[in-house]
């Protein structure tokens, strides 16, 4: 995630040429990207101690990201967040924590099998545009509604319940024996600090590439 956002900064932001090639050559990957990331929220949803509290949480980093992502407009870069994915993550938990008590009278195999169809069903579908904010959030697309980072609850919900279903395994110590064995200390630290990471990699980024160029201009 985080190479795939320097080359989107460094090709999209600060119009390197290479970087826009590259950047546009792993554009394909994306989805893999944001999908992962999506799919173990979900898995971590069965193993928390309070879902209301991250979700709650998170929603407010996002109004957050939302505020400062257009404060930087004032600097002559466009790219307002609106319903990214922390807005999507935040979203999908609460409606977790309601779908809760409906969703644990059903198998984890069936909930698993029926999302994922439903998933790949809804990545194929095209929807209508609209100028509504509510049907923008579900997955309408909008000219109005511009987000740089756009996550809808279809399809993505879908993967994020099937992540779910697959936490009630962990949740139960049915993951095989394997998964649980390795230990990579610098691995778990980033496990630990995902948000914090989340939100300042992309700072970071950009005053670092400011800096270069200053130092070699």
């Amino acid at each position: 995630m985080i190479a795939y956002h320097a080359l989107f900064l460094l090709g999209e932001i600060f119009h390197y040429p290479l970087m826009q090639t590259w950047f546009r050559a792993a554009a394909p990957v994306q989805p893999f990207i944001a999908g992962t990331f999506i799919l173990v929220c979900g898995i971590c949803c069965r193993l928390s101690r309070s879902n209301i509290r991250r979700g709650l949480r998170i929603g407010l980093f996002a109004m957050g990201l939302t505020f400062g992502t257009l404060l930087i407009t004032f600097i002559g870069i466009d790219q307002v967040i609106f319903f990214g994915v922390l807005h999507f993550l935040a979203a999908a938990i609460l409606l977790f924590c309601l779908l809760r008590k409906l969703l644990d009278k059903i198998p984890p195999w069936a909930q698993l099998i029926a999302f994922a169809a439903l998933f790949f069903v809804a990545w194929f579908v095209t929807l209508p545009f609209t100028d509504n904010l509510a049907l923008h959030i579900l997955g309408f697309p909008s000219f109005r509604w511009v987000s740089a980072d756009y996550f809808p609850l279809m399809p993505w919900l879908f993967l994020f319940l099937a992540g779910t279903a697959i936490g009630v395994w962990g949740r139960q110590g049915r993951f095989p024996l394997w998964f649980d064995k390795p230990r990579c200390a610098p691995l778990r630290w980033v496990g630990r600090h995902a948000i914090w990471i989340y939100l300042a990699h992309q700072p970071l980024l950009y005053a670092g590439v400011m800096a270069w160029q200053r130092i070699t201009s």
